[in-house]
């Protein structure tokens, strides 16, 4: 009641003159004035908690709300989050697993080049030990022949370097090409009653020198006829073994052999040139 008079207190004060209003009007009027003013204030009051609990409500609802949305957003937001963290722990997984696989790829391509180097550094080698390899047999085996060979031929025959060891020799060579082989008397008894035994013998004197073809050697022989019957191989006629051979050969054809010729002239008793 104070609150209501405190109000009506605080109402403007009208004044109007009553000569210009009914006094009844003026009554209803104050009355109503009266009555709004007592009343507006408790209605207020009324509804003031009311409106606030209302609003408050709202505020509570619209906050829920916010909160729920909030929450659906976060929510979201981190499904969002943890999709997005998964599609980037899966690609990087993947990118993982790809440099993985790159680097198997490039490990085994480098060993598949190594193992082929080796291979081929293996053929080389191997080629080439079987070259070495067949060098060495193909060597052996020539060794081999050779010394089948040797053994096959006789000992080559050494002669001594005197008169004896030329006639042998020569003897031995006219065998070895067919020829008729003078005794070792005859051929000895040619040689002393022509130079003396001297190979280096050469006689500047005669007709023949006097020719120009000067009688030389064991045998005493004229260029010409040793040409005639040299073998080939023994050409050299200061050799007493060619110049012999080449005399036996003339002897054969000039008087059948030496021995028909050093026996006609008793073997150096009544020897004559020939």
């Amino acid at each position: 009641m104070r609150r209501i008079k405190h109000n009506l207190g605080r109402l403007p004060q009208v004044r109007m003159g009553h000569h210009r209003m009914p006094d009844a009007v003026l009554g209803i009027g104050l009355v109503g004035a009266i009555a709004v003013g007592t009343l507006l204030p408790v209605s207020q009051a009324i509804a003031d908690p009311a409106s606030k609990r209302a609003e408050a409500a709202a505020v509570a609802t619209a906050d829920a709300q916010g909160a729920d949305r909030d929450g659906d957003q976060a929510a979201s937001r981190s499904e969002d989050r943890q999709a997005v963290q998964q599609d980037q722990g899966q690609q990087d997984q993947a990118q993982q697993d790809q440099q993985a696989a790159d680097q198997q790829a490039a490990d085994q391509q480098a060993a598949d080049q190594a193992k082929a180097e080796q291979e081929k550094q293996a053929a080389e080698q191997q080629a080439q030990q079987q070259a070495a390899d067949q060098q060495a047999q193909q060597a052996k085996a020539e060794q081999e022949k050779q010394a089948a060979e040797q053994a096959a031929a006789p000992a080559k025959k050494t002669y001594p370097n005197n008169l004896d060891g030329w006639i042998e020799e020569a003897r031995d060579v006219l065998a070895a090409n067919g020829k008729h082989v003078p005794s070792a008397k005859a051929m000895r008894a040619a040689a002393i009653a022509e130079s003396s035994g001297n190979p280096s013998a050469q006689n500047n004197w005669d007709s023949n020198a006097k020719k120009g073809t000067p009688s030389i050697g064991l045998t005493q022989m004229i260029m010409p006829t040793f040409k005639a019957y040299a073998l080939p191989g023994h050409t050299d006629i200061r050799n007493p073994v060619d110049n012999l051979v080449a005399s036996s050969r003339y002897c054969d054809a000039r008087y059948g052999n030496m021995d028909n010729m050093a026996s006609a002239r008793g073997y150096g008793s009544h020897w004559r040139g020939y």
